[in-house]
C-alpha cells in the first residue's frame, strides 16, 4: 500500500500568504530585497558612481557642452568619449541617457523618481544597450546592431548604443558601423568610448562629436575620498589620503578601490603606514631622505638611506617611480619658486630647501640621471644593485667641485679595434727593444 502524506493546514494556509505577498512586492522591491541579503556589501566604486551631471567630477569643460546641447537642443546623433581609465566616460554616458529619457525631470539633472531612470541605473533599460567591444569585436556583432537599431524605442524616447571600448573593434565592424552612425534613426544616439581615440578611423572621427576626458586632479579626488569616509565612518589622514590620491594617477575608479581594500584590511580607521604597507610604496619621509643626501653629494648617507628603503620590503621599481615624480616637484619649485603645488606646506618647504642647493643643469642632470635609472630596471635582473650603483655614481659625481657628473661605462665590451693602447701600440709609442 502506498503512504498517504498529510499536508499540514497551517503551514499551507502559510505558504499562501508568503506566494501572495510576493506578488503584490514591485519588481524594485524584490529586487532591492535580493541585495539587501545576498548583496550585503558593494563596491565603493559601484555604489559611488555619479549619478547626475553635478556629481560628475573633474569634466567641468565636458558637462557644461552636454547641458548646453540639452537645453538648447543641440545634441548630436554620435558622440566619442576618450581619456584616461576611471575618469567617468561610462557614467557620463549613463548619465546622459537618463536624461533623455526621464519624464519627470524639468532641467539635465535626472530626478531619481521616474521608474525609467531607476531601470538604466541598474542596466535593466532594453532601450540602452551597452556593448563591450573588446568581447564583441567582429562584424557579425556589428551586423546584428545594424538590424536591431532600426526598431523604435519601447519604454523610452531615445535609443542610446554605448560602445565600450570602441578603439577593440576590427576594422571591418567599422566599416558596417560607418554608414549607421553617420546616419541613425531617428530618435538613436550612438555614444563611443574609449581610452585611445587615435585608433578609431577617421572616417568615424569626422561623423562624432569628441569629447575629451582629463585626468582627475589630486585635490578632486581627495576630496571625493574624504566624502565616502565620511559616509561609510572611516577614519583616515589627509596624509593617507594624499598618499591614495597620488598613486591612482588621476584615475578615480583606482583611487575608491584602494580605500576599499584599506577598508577590508583594516576597518574603519586606516593609518598612513597601513596604506605604505598595502601599496608597497615607500615613505615619503625616506624618498625626502634619499633625494637630500644625493643633492647634498652625501655617498654614506645616500647608501644607508637606499638599503634602509631596499630592507624594509619596498617595491624597487615603484620606489624609482616615486623618486622621479618627487624630484620633478624639486626642479618645478627650483624653476618656478611661486608656482601653486599640490604638496602640504612642510613638504614643500623641504623640497624648496632642497631646490636651493643646486644650479638648474645640476638638478637636470640628476633627474635624467633617475629617470634613465627607471627604464634600465626593466632589463636588469638585480634592480637593487642598479639602483645603488647608479644613484651612488650620481652623487660622487655631485661632490666633484664643478658638479659634473662621471662619464658612464659603455655596457658593450671594446671590439679589437678599440683595444687598448697596450695591445696596439701606436707610432708615437716606441718598439719594445730586443735583448743583445
Amino acid at each position: 500500500m502506498k503512504s498517504v502524506t498529510k499536508t499540514n493546514p497551517t503551514a499551507k494556509k502559510a505558504s499562501y500568504h508568503s506566494i501572495h505577498s510576493l506578488q503584490e512586492q514591485t519588481i524594485d522591491e524584490m529586487f532591492e530585497s535580493f541585495n539587501n541579503t545576498y548583496m550585503a556589501h558593494t563596491s565603493f566604486y559601484r555604489k559611488y558612481r555619479s549619478q547626475t551631471f553635478d556629481t560628475v567630477i573633474g569634466q567641468t569643460h565636458i558637462i557644461q557642452t552636454l547641458k548646453n546641447a540639452i537645453e538648447h537642443n543641440r545634441l548630436s546623433h554620435a558622440y566619442i568619449f576618450s581619456g584616461p581609465r576611471g575618469t567617468g566616460k561610462t557614467s557620463t554616458a549613463r548619465i546622459l541617457a537618463k536624461t533623455l529619457n526621464c519624464t519627470t525631470a524639468k532641467t539635465p539633472d535626472t530626478c531619481h523618481e521616474g521608474c525609467v531612470c531607476k531601470r538604466i541605473e541598474r542596466g535593466q533599460c532594453m532601450d540602452i544597450i551597452e556593448m563591450d567591444a573588446a568581447s564583441n569585436t567582429g562584424v557579425d556583432h556589428i551586423r546584428v546592431l545594424n538590424d536591431q537599431v532600426n526598431y523604435t524605442p519601447v519604454e523610452c524616447s531615445y535609443k542610446l548604443y554605448i560602445i565600450d571600448e570602441a578603439h577593440m573593434l576590427s576594422t571591418g565592424a567599422f566599416n558596417a558601423l560607418l554608414k549607421t552612425v553617420e546616419e541613425p534613426p531617428a530618435q538613436t544616439m550612438f555614444i563611443l568610448a574609449t581610452t585611445e581615440p587615435h585608433k578609431i578611423p577617421a572616417t568615424i572621427h569626422s561623423r562624432c562629436q569628441h569629447l575629451q576626458f582629463q585626468k582627475i586632479s589630486i585635490p578632486d579626488i581627495m576630496q571625493q575620498l574624504s566624502t565616502i569616509c565620511a559616509a561609510e565612518s572611516i577614519e583616515i589622514s589627509e596624509t593617507g589620503r594624499r598618499i591614495i590620491a597620488q598613486n591612482a594617477d588621476g584615475c578615480m575608479r583606482d583611487a575608491i578601490s584602494l580605500l576599499d581594500q584599506m577598508y577590508a584590511f583594516k576597518g574603519t580607521t586606516i593609518s598612513d603606514e597601513d596604506i605604505i604597507f598595502i601599496l608597497g610604496a615607500a615613505n615619503i619621509d625616506a624618498l625626502c631622505g634619499i633625494i637630500t643626501a644625493l643633492s647634498n653629494g652625501e655617498t654614506e648617507a645616500l647608501f644607508n638611506q637606499l638599503t634602509e628603503i631596499l630592507d624594509s620590503g619596498t617595491n624597487p621599481h615603484h620606489m624609482v617611480q616615486e623618486l622621479v615624480a618627487l624630484y620633478q616637484k624639486v626642479v618645478h619649485l627650483h624653476v618656478s619658486p611661486d608656482a601653486p603645488t599640490e604638496l602640504d606646506p612642510n613638504r614643500q618647504h623641504q623640497l624648496k630647501a632642497i631646490a636651493d642647493r643646486r644650479t638648474a643643469p645640476q638638478h637636470f642632470r640628476i633627474l635624467e640621471s633617475i629617470a634613465k635609472l627607471e627604464s634600465e630596471l626593466r632589463f636588469f635582473p638585480n634592480p637593487r644593485v642598479l639602483i645603488t650603483t647608479r644613484l651612488l655614481g650620481v652623487c660622487h659625481a655631485l661632490e666633484a667641485p664643478d658638479g659634473t657628473p662621471t662619464p658612464e661605462v659603455p655596457s658593450q665590451p671594446k671590439t679589437r679595434s678599440q683595444a687598448p693602447s697596450q695591445l696596439n701600440p701606436t707610432k708615437s709609442q716606441a718598439p719594445p727593444q730586443t735583448p743583445p
